[in-house]
């Protein structure tokens, strides 16, 4: 462009909001022509995060703002295009950021003279930093825990359960690791792999606004595994992982007797790893230890509970079994810490919720009941419908409709779609 200025400017542009359009129309103030130089998802996530909307999206909504002439790839120095040969590339005559900080390729432009370098003033009221963390806050466990002092989880393997749960005001969504290894036709024994796991997790997470605690066993392995397993739930959205301190092949803890279990030095340091691998605040690990309900004593479990929170661990899990549920209400009688207490009252469940948070509890988790409703439900109706050669006599009690089973889907949103959309 002859005798014109054209200017440049660097950005991500995920999440799309005013901050970005004053940041655009203060860059279009300084010349003729605007060039957006669009980070691509893999150099996003090299340096930030994975991004929320794909690279060819976000081009298509700058492409389509009044001010922007032309959005080019820029992949900062990582890979080429690079920021310094698309300046060369469109013979830029000034390269704009924000005044909250200068990037080094600036720096390094404005030191080579290969344009003007002018930092405009950041929108003070929104980033997308800022509005990450606000949408992480509704489903952040943590928060959860600052405004409501009493909090029940409950087990959903699947889309539908988890958008009952939510229906239902219960506050989290807890994902079994014993329930995930059922529906695989897997005993709990630790075959359930971390990529299985993931995968049923995601289903949930996007189906509900609820915070999602996982079951990881014993983190899939050792520390490195550990490392790995925080890494990855915590990018999908999940709220928190429990971790164990069993043993590799793990048992589960409601049957058996007394097993060995992981050095206590060793699961501290699992956890010790993983605060230090995630990326967010608002993520929570949580200690579980097996010590009580494999029967090495309260002295034990508390010791080793202790040594857990001193290592970082946002919450305790300390297990129990004893049917009386006695045993669990003595728990947090012996628990001098202000880190939270979570409990699983599968073998006394005659113990009322109302109990557990008396006594000093802070998180009740409902670990399996809602597949064991299924169990029974299932299984009732098959011989219903055996003994009578026909569907028609459930169908005469089922309390859920077809309607109901289609706008647990959804269903609304597909039809906006297909209304926005038609061709």
């Amino acid at each position: 462009m002859k005798n014109k200025k054209t200017v440049y400017a660097t950005m991500t542009g995920d999440l799309f909001h005013r901050g970005h359009l004053e940041f655009i129309k203060k860059a279009k103030a300084l010349g003729d022509a605007l060039v957006i130089g669009l980070h691509p998802d893999d150099v996003v996530k090299r340096y930030k995060r994975e991004p929320v909307i794909p690279f060819k999206d976000r081009k298509k909504i700058l492409e389509s703002i009044k001010g922007v002439t032309e959005v080019v790839e820029d992949c900062m120095d990582y890979r080429s295009p690079t920021m310094l040969e698309n300046l060369k590339k469109y013979k830029i005559d000034i390269a704009v950021h924000g005044d909250d900080w200068l990037p080094p390729l600036y720096k390094e432009a404005q030191k080579k003279k290969m344009c003007k370098v002018v930092q405009v003033p950041t929108y003070p009221y929104i980033t997308t930093t800022k509005l990450l963390h606000e949408i992480r806050k509704t489903r952040s466990l943590r928060n959860l825990l600052e405004k409501k002092k009493n909090i029940v989880i409950v087990s959903a393997g699947d889309s539908i359960t988890a958008k009952l749960i939510e229906e239902a005001d219960f506050d989290g969504i807890w994902i079994s690791g014993f329930e995930a290894s059922a529906r695989l036709g897997l005993a709990d024994n630790g075959t359930i792999t971390m990529t299985e796991m993931l995968e049923r997790t995601k289903i949930v997470t996007e189906a509900t606004s609820l915070p999602v605690m996982v079951d990881v066993d014993n983190g899939y392995g050792g520390i490195h595994n550990f490392i790995r397993t925080v890494k990855e739930f915590e990018k999908i959205g999940c709220s928190a992982v429990c971790v164990e301190d069993n043993i590799f092949p793990k048992q589960n803890s409601l049957w058996g007797g007394k097993v060995p279990l992981l050095s206590m030095k060793e699961h501290g340091a699992k956890i010790r790893a993983g605060k230090d691998t995630q990326k967010t605040k608002d993520f929570m690990i949580v200690a579980r230890t097996e010590a009580l309900i494999r029967g090495y004593g309260m002295a034990e479990a508390i010791k080793r509970s202790k040594y857990y929170a001193d290592c970082g661990a946002d919450m305790i899990l300390m297990h129990s079994r004893e049917s009386t549920g006695k045993e669990a209400l003595q728990v947090p009688k012996h628990w001098k810490s202000k880190v939270p207490l979570v409990i699983v009252p599968t073998k006394f469940p005659q113990i009322t919720n109302k109990q557990l948070f008396d006594s000093g509890y802070s998180v009740i988790v409902l670990a399996n009941q809602t597949e064991r409703v299924k169990i029974k439900a299932i299984r009732d109706s098959l011989k219903i419908i055996k003994k009578h050669d026909s569907v028609n006599p459930i169908e005469q009690v089922l309390s859920a409709t077809l309607d109901d089973l289609r706008n647990l889907t959804p269903i609304k949103e597909t039809q906006e779609i297909d209304r926005k959309y038609k061709y």
